[in-house]
């Protein structure tokens, strides 16, 4: 799908890194994504820790490892991809889209027999509305049961010596799995190949309009511990910049995707759980069928709305 949409747009949205899953023995995640991998036919190797340093001596995991690669996974451009589609709804839906930048909503109103979206300065009655809200979804959505769970994540960007080890084409995305509910941990190179982005996956509630965008030292230190075991090289290097983001996790890190039970006018999407912008393109296809002809072919089942 993204693929589909670079040549739409004729623009680049995607890079290939490869990309490595790590965990230690006795924690049944890489196995889990060799399964899948498998079972949809792409490209993987797996291997132990100590081959994987071999192959690749930037890396300084524990021998006993268990690893998979995969030689055509990597990164996103998240921002130019955002971009790209706006300007392709503009294209496509001439003067019947309008985009509302920054125009704050302060609740959407489920009293009449159509859903009302209330802005500060007008209200927009829809025929069906897609709610895509993110860590305010629950807030617009007072009524509705799964619980949504806005979380605090804190990354960081680690300077790179001159050598280009760690650039892209040389130094892979990776996602690390250890036992314990925060012991979750990926990175990527970055674009110019001068840092490296890290951080933990998951993380503390916070409330979406009041989050401290400062990072912890602590929580540096947690990171830096983890990359000595890890990729010990960046350990120790300099921050070039930080940055605070919000997931909104779900029971299970499951999606929440489709009408809400006993409204088929009012279709959320909360993929989330910090997974959810790289499956847009998907998402966004069953959004268009499920608002346009209320069905879509794709077996969503396990993602409805409870």
């Amino acid at each position: 799908a993204w693929r589909e949409l670079e040549a739409e747009a004729g623009v680049p949205l995607y890079l290939r890194t490869g990309g490595v899953s790590i965990c230690p023995p006795g924690i049944d995640y890489v196995g889990r994504v060799v399964a899948n991998l498998a079972e949809i036919g792409v490209e993987h190797r797996r291997m132990s820790g100590r081959d994987w340093n071999a192959r690749h001596p930037i890396f300084g995991i524990d021998p006993a490892d268990d690893v998979v690669y995969e030689p055509d996974a990597g990164i996103l451009l998240a921002a130019r991809a955002l971009e790209v589609q706006l300007d392709l709804a503009r294209t496509f839906g001439g003067d019947r889209t309008v985009i509302l930048d920054r125009q704050p909503v302060r609740r959407i109103d489920l009293d009449g027999n159509h859903p009302r979206v209330v802005l500060d300065d007008q209200v927009i009655v829809a025929d069906r509305l897609i709610v895509t809200a993110g860590a305010w979804t629950s807030r617009l959505l007072t009524g509705w049961t799964p619980r949504l769970v806005a979380t605090r994540q804190q990354v960081i960007y680690l300077q790179t010596d001159e050598s280009r080890s760690y650039a892209i084409g040389r130094f892979p995305a990776f996602i690390a799995i250890g036992e314990g509910e925060l012991n979750a941990f990926y990175g990527m190179p970055g674009l110019t190949g001068s840092s490296v982005k890290v951080a933990r996956h998951g993380g503390l509630p916070v409330d979406p309009d009041q989050v401290d965008r400062r990072i912890a030292p602590a929580h540096i230190e947690e990171l830096r511990e983890f990359l000595r075991t890890t990729v010990p090289g960046l350990a120790d290097r300099p921050i070039e910049r930080t940055e605070v983001c919000l997931y909104t996790m779900a029971e299970g890190e499951r999606f929440q995707l489709g009408p809400i039970p006993g409204r088929p006018d009012l279709i959320v999407a909360s993929p989330c759980s910090g997974h959810g912008f790289k499956f847009s393109p998907l998402i966004g296809k069953v959004l268009a069928d499920l608002a346009i002809d209320g069905q879509t072919d794709l077996d969503i089942e396990p993602w409805r709305p409870a």
